[in-house]
């Protein structure tokens, strides 16, 4: 399985790795015939990974099925130019397209999501979407809410594309993606949401494991999410510096905690329901069983442990062993608890001072015991 992905990951990036589709999007060569446009927009393999507000352009990569069910992030895919159409965004909305109920995981980072999008993503029930750098751009782009609310329309319209008659799609945000939910959502009332907390204690275990790099990672989380205007916490660039990384990781953490409060405030318990990471990782089977009743879909439980769902890293391929995992965040935690440890209590501070509970709203298995 990993040399599989290896191999697709490869074939899709030998484009941009030359050169080649970088230099076709500099140029901004639009497609204009409206049969090709009809086609594209027609096809949900043709997917829309990224937005350029500089030309209000639409860039499609054909993306099928079956590399959404292998990929991690989509913004590992690095298409060749033969395999990219640029479309004018004005020429989209004229065209109608079929739409899949479209279901969200949010969720707080190294939690399992992965495997819980790779896990839902079979054949004739559902296809995954992991991570869309497009809701990225969205983002960036929509200064103007109106504008903004409009472009993140089309978008999800597209987003929502059935691949196959009667699949779903599942759609895992990024950690400022987190922050669309609710209005995705609000666009179909089909459309079921799972909010998956890490506990912050394991998030910030996990990057200290990490060393500088996940350092580094939980400080560019919380810039990535203020620079999105989805910051829970107003701070200056000069405050922003004041802070240690694992602070940072932290004030990044209780932004999408809001956020995943915020949507099950507005969308209510039907709609959204909550588990967390450590739920998931001490009983995956029952878990994943509960949030595919959740999401409406009917998966083949059998089928999880006979493809090796529970014993392979969703990301990587490789072995897992879930308490080997639980036994080096343990270990990385005592190690580095004199750092951890204060930043969890001032934490705590701080989210009651803003209002932010602690805790997830709707309890995904009480609610499915």
């Amino acid at each position: 399985m990993l040399l599989w992905r290896s191999r697709l990951l490869a074939n899709y990036n030998k484009g941009r790795a030359s050169g080649h589709w970088r230099r076709l999007s500099d140029t901004s060569r639009a497609m204009t015939t409206d049969s090709l446009i009809a086609e594209t927009i027609a096809d949900p393999r043709w997917f829309p990974l990224y937005f350029d507000a500089r030309t209000g352009n639409l860039h499609f990569a054909f993306v099928p099925a079956e590399v959404h069910r292998e990929l991690a992030f989509l913004k590992d895919l690095k298409p060749a130019a033969s395999e990219i159409r640029i479309i004018p965004r004005a020429a989209i909305a004229q065209y109608p397209v079929q739409r899949a109920p479209l279901h969200l995981i949010l969720h707080s980072g190294l939690g399992g999501s992965t495997l819980v999008a790779r896990a839902l993503a079979q054949p004739e029930v559902a296809v995954a979407l992991q991570e869309p750098p497009i809701l990225t751009d969205v983002i960036l782009s929509g200064r103007d809410p109106s504008s903004g609310a409009a472009l993140l329309a089309e978008v999800t319209r597209l987003l929502a594309r059935p691949f196959s008659p009667g699949e779903a799609v599942v759609c895992k945000l990024s950690g400022i993606g987190n922050g669309m939910a609710q209005a995705i959502a609000a666009m179909d009332e089909r459309s079921q949401l799972l909010c998956l907390q890490n506990p912050l204690d394991q998030l910030l275990s996990a990057f200290a494991a990490r060393g500088a790099s996940g350092r580094m990672a939980g400080r560019q989380l919380a810039i990535g999410i203020r620079n999105s205007g989805r910051f829970a916490f107003p701070m200056s660039d000069a405050e922003l510096l004041n802070h240690t990384d694992f602070q940072l990781a932290a004030f990044a953490w209780l932004s999408i905690q809001k956020m995943m409060i915020d949507a099950a405030n507005a969308l209510g318990a039907t709609r959204v329901a909550s588990v967390t990471s450590d739920k998931l990782m001490r009983d995956a089977p029952a878990t994943l069983a509960a949030i595919a009743a959740h999401f409406r879909l009917k998966c083949d439980v059998d089928l999880w442990a006979a493809s090796g769902t529970f014993t392979r890293h969703a990301k990587s391929g490789e072995p897992f062993d879930q308490k080997a995992r639980a036994e080096r965040l343990a270990e990385s935690l005592r190690v580095h608890a004199q750092e951890i440890e204060p930043v969890i209590g001032w934490a705590k501070e701080v989210a009651e001072k803003a209002g932010i509970p602690w805790e997830l709203p709707c309890p995904l298995l009480e609610q499915t015991a």
